[in-house]
Protein backbone atom coordinates (compact mmCIF):
# COMPACT_ATOMS: atom_id res chain seq x y z
CA UNK A 1 0.00 0.00 0.00
CA UNK A 2 1.62 3.28 -0.81
CA UNK A 3 2.63 6.12 1.64
CA UNK A 4 0.53 9.10 1.92
CA UNK A 5 1.46 12.28 1.58
CA UNK A 6 3.42 13.77 5.08
CA UNK A 7 1.06 16.80 4.87
CA UNK A 8 -1.54 14.43 5.08
CA UNK A 9 -0.33 12.36 7.51
CA UNK A 10 0.08 15.52 10.01
CA UNK A 11 -3.50 16.49 9.37
CA UNK A 12 -5.08 13.05 10.49
CA UNK A 13 -2.58 13.02 13.58
CA UNK A 14 -3.76 16.30 14.10
CA UNK A 15 -7.55 15.30 13.67
CA UNK A 16 -6.73 12.70 15.83
CA UNK A 17 -5.24 14.50 18.89
CA UNK A 18 -7.76 17.13 18.14
CA UNK A 19 -10.32 14.80 18.83
CA UNK A 20 -8.93 12.67 21.47
CA UNK A 21 -8.31 15.65 23.96
CA UNK A 22 -12.17 16.97 23.24
CA UNK A 23 -12.70 14.24 24.72
CA UNK A 24 -10.63 13.73 27.52
CA UNK A 25 -11.13 17.44 28.54
CA UNK A 26 -14.77 16.09 30.25
CA UNK A 27 -12.90 13.01 31.80
CA UNK A 28 -10.36 15.13 33.36
CA UNK A 29 -13.09 17.53 34.44
CA UNK A 30 -15.61 15.18 35.91
CA UNK A 31 -13.29 12.65 37.32
CA UNK A 32 -9.34 13.55 37.23
CA UNK A 33 -10.51 16.91 39.22
CA UNK A 34 -11.99 16.74 42.63
CA UNK A 35 -14.74 18.45 43.43
CA UNK A 36 -13.08 20.34 46.11
CA UNK A 37 -10.51 21.46 43.61
CA UNK A 38 -13.29 22.49 40.94
CA UNK A 39 -15.58 24.48 43.64
CA UNK A 40 -11.87 26.22 44.69
CA UNK A 41 -10.26 27.33 41.18
CA UNK A 42 -12.14 30.47 41.50
CA UNK A 43 -11.87 31.73 45.00
CA UNK A 44 -10.45 35.18 45.23
CA UNK A 45 -9.43 37.61 48.24
CA UNK A 46 -7.37 38.13 51.22
CA UNK A 47 -9.16 36.38 53.60
CA UNK A 48 -6.92 33.71 55.54
CA UNK A 49 -8.00 30.05 55.52
CA UNK A 50 -7.15 26.78 56.25
CA UNK A 51 -5.72 23.97 53.56
CA UNK A 52 -9.32 22.00 53.96
CA UNK A 53 -10.96 25.71 53.00
CA UNK A 54 -12.30 26.28 55.95
CA UNK A 55 -11.62 29.98 58.07
CA UNK A 56 -8.86 30.45 59.67
CA UNK A 57 -9.36 31.75 63.29
CA UNK A 58 -7.51 34.56 64.98
CA UNK A 59 -4.81 32.72 66.80
CA UNK A 60 -5.05 29.11 65.26
CA UNK A 61 -2.11 27.05 65.10
CA UNK A 62 -3.10 25.57 61.87
CA UNK A 63 -0.84 27.15 58.51
CA UNK A 64 -3.52 29.45 56.82
CA UNK A 65 -3.42 31.18 53.24
CA UNK A 66 -5.15 33.68 51.58
CA UNK A 67 -8.09 32.75 49.58
CA UNK A 68 -6.53 33.57 46.53
CA UNK A 69 -3.73 31.48 47.42
CA UNK A 70 -5.89 28.46 48.04
CA UNK A 71 -7.48 29.21 44.51
CA UNK A 72 -4.26 29.17 42.92
CA UNK A 73 -3.25 25.66 44.32
CA UNK A 74 -6.53 24.25 43.17
CA UNK A 75 -6.06 25.02 39.69
CA UNK A 76 -2.36 24.42 39.54
CA UNK A 77 -3.43 21.23 40.86
CA UNK A 78 -5.97 20.62 38.42
CA UNK A 79 -3.84 21.46 35.41
CA UNK A 80 -1.29 19.32 36.74
CA UNK A 81 -3.54 16.41 36.41
CA UNK A 82 -5.28 17.34 33.25
CA UNK A 83 -1.66 17.67 31.57
CA UNK A 84 -0.35 14.21 32.62
CA UNK A 85 -3.20 12.53 31.27
CA UNK A 86 -3.37 14.23 28.30
CA UNK A 87 0.50 13.86 27.77
CA UNK A 88 0.18 10.48 27.91
CA UNK A 89 -2.54 10.09 25.63
CA UNK A 90 -0.63 12.20 23.45
CA UNK A 91 2.45 9.46 23.89
CA UNK A 92 0.17 6.87 23.50
CA UNK A 93 -1.72 8.26 19.94
CA UNK A 94 2.00 8.84 18.52
CA UNK A 95 3.50 5.80 19.47
CA UNK A 96 0.56 4.02 17.43
CA UNK A 97 0.67 5.74 14.83
CA UNK A 98 4.27 5.27 14.42
CA UNK A 99 5.73 8.90 15.05
CA UNK A 100 8.26 9.61 17.72
CA UNK A 101 7.68 13.15 18.85
CA UNK A 102 10.57 14.62 20.53
CA UNK A 103 10.73 15.90 24.28
CA UNK A 104 10.76 19.38 23.38
CA UNK A 105 7.93 19.68 20.95
CA UNK A 106 5.92 17.26 23.66
CA UNK A 107 7.08 20.21 26.51
CA UNK A 108 6.32 22.81 24.73
CA UNK A 109 2.84 21.77 23.34
CA UNK A 110 2.04 20.78 26.80
CA UNK A 111 3.03 24.01 28.63
CA UNK A 112 1.62 25.85 26.19
CA UNK A 113 -2.06 23.95 27.02
CA UNK A 114 -0.94 24.44 30.41
CA UNK A 115 -0.80 27.79 30.40
CA UNK A 116 -4.20 28.82 28.90
CA UNK A 117 -5.66 26.34 30.34
CA UNK A 118 -4.88 27.63 33.77
CA UNK A 119 -5.97 31.17 32.29
CA UNK A 120 -9.01 30.08 31.45
CA UNK A 121 -10.02 28.02 34.58
CA UNK A 122 -8.87 30.88 37.24
CA UNK A 123 -10.99 32.76 35.44
CA UNK A 124 -8.73 35.83 36.31
CA UNK A 125 -9.41 37.10 32.33
CA UNK A 126 -12.91 37.11 33.51
CA UNK A 127 -13.51 39.35 35.76
CA UNK A 128 -14.11 42.69 34.25
CA UNK A 129 -17.28 41.51 33.46
CA UNK A 130 -19.17 39.99 35.89
CA UNK A 131 -22.47 39.90 33.62
CA UNK A 132 -20.28 37.52 31.35
CA UNK A 133 -19.34 35.17 34.17
CA UNK A 134 -22.81 34.81 34.99
CA UNK A 135 -23.92 33.92 31.70
CA UNK A 136 -20.93 31.80 31.79
CA UNK A 137 -22.18 29.89 35.09
CA UNK A 138 -25.98 29.40 34.02
CA UNK A 139 -26.66 29.98 30.74
CA UNK A 140 -29.47 28.61 30.91
CA UNK A 141 -31.06 31.84 32.90
CA UNK A 142 -28.84 33.67 30.93
CA UNK A 143 -30.97 32.89 27.59
CA UNK A 144 -34.45 32.41 29.27
CA UNK A 145 -34.29 36.12 31.04
CA UNK A 146 -33.46 37.50 27.53
CA UNK A 147 -36.68 35.28 26.26
CA UNK A 148 -38.61 36.97 29.45
CA UNK A 149 -38.26 40.44 27.78
CA UNK A 150 -39.52 40.21 24.24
Amino acid sequence: MPRLPVTTERLALFGTLLATFGELHPLCDHWVQGSKTASRKRLYGEDLVHADGTPAAQGSTRPAMTTSTLGRRAVACHVASYTAVQLGATIAITRAFGYRVTPAALLAGAAINASTHTAIDRGALLLWNPGELHRMRDPYKANAAGLREV
